[in-house]
């Protein structure tokens, strides 16, 4: 079975506009995923990136294009300027890892988290909004955020960031297969055909 890297941010607009598709090639294909949810502060200081509020008006100014077309064209809402972003995702990030680590499916729980941000208007960083995001996932919340709050956890989300850097990732969300890697929701169609070859 291969084995695909999934690199993203809980709070990164371009990971929530390609969430359900790539669950969908996912669970089409034989194979098993990584989950690496991942601080991208840290990913753009040490590769030379900009957060998005820092970029030129040029980039800005395109980035809002690029939102607004791939929102249209997926029929995924999507608020442009979020009242809630950026925002420090530590514990919903650190909640997937436990998620992963207790042997559940994190899947449900990334994509309420990111419509949370993007189309709700919510504060991820909120501790009550991460249980309440939980409840709806179906998940025991009360494990969920004991392991998610350990120390081991949240070295290991520390440690994924690290280990991200080092395997070339500067954005998200960001796939990789052996050694190729894929930047951008729009190379999903060639995830696919790598997974299928």
């Amino acid at each position: 079975m291969k084995t695909l890297h999934y690199y993203f941010g809980l709070i990164s607009p371009f990971t929530y506009l390609g969430h359900d598709e790539f669950m969908e090639i996912v669970d089409r294909a034989d194979v098993n995923v990584e989950f690496h949810p991942i601080k991208f502060g840290a990913v753009f200081a040490a590769t030379g990136g900009v957060p998005p509020a820092k970029r030129s008006p040029q980039r800005q100014a395109l980035r809002f294009q690029e939102l607004r077309r791939w929102s249209a064209r997926k029929g995924i809402p999507l608020n442009l300027e979020p009242k809630h972003f950026p925002v420090d995702e530590t514990l919903a990030a650190c909640c997937v890892l436990a998620l992963v680590e207790l042997g559940a499916r994190p899947w449900d729980f990334i994509g309420l988290a990111h419509r949370a941000v993007w189309a709700e208007e919510r504060d991820l960083s909120d501790p009550a909004v991460v249980k309440d995001l939980l409840q709806v996932a179906g998940h025991d919340t009360d494990a969920v955020l004991a392991l998610a709050q350990a120390e081991s956890t949240v070295a290991a989300y520390a440690a994924k960031t690290e280990a991200a850097i080092e395997a070339g990732v500067f954005g998200a969300p960001t796939y990789r297969l052996g050694e190729e890697l894929f930047w951008g929701q729009d190379r999903l169609e060639w995830v696919e055909a790598m997974l299928n070859e």
